[in-house]
């Protein structure tokens, strides 16, 4: 693990109290850092805040419980990180729910594009500011980039239609994932705030668990095979953490950079549909009356 650095860091992390994100809030708590998670469960949210008591950093560690699948959710967790933290030093996205069988939340959202693509979006820029104001920020997208499966289905990205099925679905959303880091880090307000994409790669978490079959068996097949450890799955990701790469965007998977632009990849990252995308969010979420929600 990096060298523990001396000056304490605001820290935020959604999907904070469960595998890579409970182990990157840990540590940053170890470090001497502010940490706020975001959770689902009030179980793990106190499990999280004890073992944050017994590091003897109850001081430094705040859990909220939230849904981030809903916009509402994530705009009241806004809120909740705003009136805290001035400056936000890291912005670790973590959140993820591996769902296979289609279904949708209540404000009419596929819920993969909600959780893993919309969350991200609306918490990336509703805290720009924040990270502007921190000597050397980070955005942190744990996510499935270094994969060349999935597309955003332009004609239905809500998969409205029954022709399609809940695991295209999920691959869409980590395409829609890593769009979203390519029309960030292209505007000219997050100059000055890289964001990096990282795929933890096969690491033995809850949710894999959580796949419905035939996918869940080769999962854990997969697993069985080539998995490691969380404790040893989230070293990459600290160590970047500690030292953030200076380009506006990166890619990797594991350890290993990913080449953007190598033909089996590229398309994956394609600037035109990263703006694409980006319109296509911001009629969605001004349909949803949440206009406010979107960078000036």
């Amino acid at each position: 693990m990096a060298e523990i650095r001396e000056s304490m860091e605001n820290i935020f992390v959604t999907g904070g109290t469960d595998g890579i994100g409970r182990a990157v809030a840990l540590d940053a708590l170890h470090r001497g850092h502010q940490v706020v998670v975001v959770g689902s469960t009030d179980a793990k949210g106190e499990a999280f805040l004890a073992a944050a008591g017994a590091a003897g950093a109850a001081d430094r560690a705040v859990f909220l419980r939230a849904d981030l699948r809903l916009v509402s959710e994530n705009s009241r967790i806004l809120d909740a990180v705003r009136a805290r933290f001035d400056r936000v030093d890291r912005l670790v996205l973590c959140a993820q729910r591996y769902h296979t069988r289609l279904g949708h939340t209540d404000e009419g959202l596929e819920q993969n594009f909600a959780l893993s693509y919309l969350s991200r979006f609306v918490l990336s820029y509703g805290l720009l500011a924040q990270l502007k104001r921190a000597e050397r920020p980070l955005v942190l997208n744990v996510c499935g980039t270094g994969t060349p499966a999935g597309r955003v289905h332009w004609d239905d990205p809500q998969f409205t239609s029954s022709r399609r099925g809940g695991f295209r679905a999920l691959l869409q959303a980590a395409r829609a994932t890593d769009l979203l880091g390519v029309a960030f880090a292209r505007r000219p307000d997050t100059v000055g705030v890289p964001i990096v994409l990282h795929n933890p790669d096969v690491v033995r978490t809850n949710l894999q668990r959580e796949l419905s079959q035939p996918w869940r068996l080769l999962a854990l097949t997969t697993l069985a095979l080539r998995g490691v450890s969380v404790e040893v799955g989230v070293v990459p990701l600290l160590e970047v953490l500690a030292d953030p790469p200076s380009d506006r965007i990166s890619a990797y998977r594991g350890r290993d950079r990913v080449d953007m632009a190598a033909p089996r990849y590229a398309t994956g990252y394609d600037p035109a549909d990263a703006v694409r995308l980006h319109e296509l969010t911001a009629r969605l979420l001004t349909g949803l009356g949440r206009a406010d929600l979107l960078p000036a």
